[in-house]
């Protein structure tokens, strides 16, 4: 068809595509009247992939047990309330199972009636929100959010960061994984979560309650032809020769294709939905359908002209200016965010000035170490880990951290010998601090003692989360030691761990 691209453009749909209003004549340089250079406008489609309508349907979980130890299904309608996109709980374990996972399944399902063209395959991906409520802290890497076909698993992402704190959140993503079509038809692809519930002793940590939330699902297809209708100009001049080319989707709009590119009429059967596609008939609904059968769009929207409204067109679309202020309010406490909240006051209406100002508020945290001593004679001259002890830099700064070691030291009948102690970066195995005297014993004949000694320091993070450890030894050097402790807490103290981001 010949228009030259000018005037409005319909959104065609299937091979519709209504003439357009005659464009001015342009006459070539040094022509005859009768000499015009002309365009010529045709509708295409692209290659561009689409999304398909998806659900998940909650299913017995036992099939995709593989971790060790024990496990527990979620109830069936909190797991259906998850992958509807709810909120639910996965609830603490009694404390009684080592180890314990709770699982969620869910069989992916697709309306057949939003296929496009024949596609063999689809690319599924996922996202899901979890929330350790605590009572305590995750075990290193926590949980896995998977995908399975059948009994196979085609997709295991594992939770992290390890050893989550209670309080602390994570995201869980199933990146885009292409899969049969078939299968999703048969029902045979599963998306799997699970998340460590009860205690474990390898980490020595006790059970804890999870909140999920905010599970998307998105699957694609893709078929040659069947993605966005376009409009592709070509201008010529007035010997023939293409002088441009331009791809947009209404006239106007510029529009990069995705090859392949097939003519609409070629594509119209094998590319439309079952169903027409449902024109809104609220009053604000801008797009309306012609008597050709084509929809129509507005070329400018109507913007309301108070001056207070922000919104205006750009030449990349219609542009809405927000301000997103986040933060902790006035009087909050500290949290795993940036260490300084902006406290913004404007007045009703359309201020012209605004208050901001700023709050420091560093990242920190306490810790108590809830164990008993640890038994340092039974391994003397032996490192002792302390993972009671752990806390963790959740991002990058300069951190003051300082520990206070509670011990007991003696000897019945005489003896010598000293309990020394050090931090340790866990995640990149780095000393922070060197060997520390925590408690020393000369003793001619029976003699006890007990105390607290302070190891502190300061420590830079490139980047986070860092877990920080407490390390004993105690070292013979003569005679009989009837007792060497030290990490835990008795009646006269306790060893407690404390950080403060000072800079970053």
């Amino acid at each position: 068809m010949s228009g030259c691209g000018c005037g409005q453009s319909p959104i065609a749909i299937g091979g519709c595509q209504p003439s357009k209003p005659a464009c001015p004549p342009v006459a070539c340089p040094g022509s005859k009247p009768c000499e015009r250079e002309h365009c010529e406008t045709i509708p295409l489609r692209d290659s561009a992939p689409y999304r398909l309508a998806a659900t998940a349907s909650s299913t017995d979980p036992t099939p995709y047990y593989t971790i060790a130890n024990t496990h527990a299904a979620l109830d069936p309608v909190v797991a259906q309330t998850i992958l509807n996109s709810g909120t639910g709980t996965f609830p603490a374990d009694d404390g009684t199972h080592n180890g314990q996972h709770t699982w969620l399944a869910g069989v992916v399902h697709i309306d057949p009636t939003s296929l496009r063209g024949n596609p063999t395959s689809v690319t599924i991906s996922a996202s899901v929100h979890v929330h350790n409520d605590g009572r305590n802290t995750a075990c290193r890497l926590y949980g896995r959010f998977a995908l399975w076909n059948g009994t196979t698993p085609i997709r295991t992402d594992l939770l992290g960061p390890p050893d989550l704190p209670a309080g602390a959140d994570d995201n869980g993503v199933i990146p885009p994984t292409t899969v049969s079509l078939a299968d999703v038809l048969a029902g045979k692809i599963v998306v799997e979560l699970n998340l460590e519930t009860g205690n474990d002793d390898t980490c020595r940590v006790g059970p804890k309650q999870w909140t999920v939330d905010s599970f998307v699902l998105t699957v694609r297809a893709s078929a040659p032809g069947c993605g966005r209708p376009f409009l592709r100009t070509t201008c010529r001049n007035c010997d023939g020769a293409v002088t441009c080319t331009t791809d947009t989707l209404d006239g106007s709009t510029p529009y990069a294709a995705v090859p392949p590119v097939i003519p609409v009429a070629s594509c119209q059967d094998g590319c439309a939905t079952a169903r027409p596609p449902c024109i809104s008939t609220d009053r604000g609904n801008a797009i309306t359908r012609g008597s050709d059968g084509c929809l129509y769009a507005p070329d400018t929207p109507a913007l309301d002209p108070s001056p207070c409204n922000a919104a205006r067109n750009t030449t990349g679309g219609l542009l809405v200016p927000r301000i997103d202020v986040t933060g902790i309010a006035p009087g909050g406490n500290s949290s795993i965010e940036r260490s300084v909240d902006i406290d913004v006051t404007g007045t009703p209406g359309c201020p012209e000035r605004w208050e901001i100002g700023a709050r420091l508020t560093p990242v920190s945290a306490f810790l108590n170490a809830e164990r008993q001593h640890a038994n340092l004679l039974a391994r003397t001259g032996t490192d002792v880990p302390i993972p009671e002890s752990d806390i963790v830099l959740p991002e990058a700064g300069v951190y003051h951290i300082d520990s206070d070691v509670r011990y007991a030291l003696g000897s019945a009948t005489g003896g010598s010998g000293y309990i020394i102690g050090w931090l340790r970066d866990e995640t990149t195995d780095t000393l922070l601090t060197s060997f520390t005297q925590i408690a020393a014993i000369n003793a001619a004949r029976q003699e006890q003692q007990g105390g607290t000694t302070h190891i502190m320091t300061e420590y830079p993070v490139a980047s986070g989360p860092r877990t920080v450890r407490l390390h004993l030894m105690f070292v013979l050097t003569g005679g009989k030691i009837s007792n060497a402790e030290a990490g835990g807490t008795d009646s006269n103290g306790a060893t407690r761990m404390r950080f403060l981001k000072v800079r970053d």
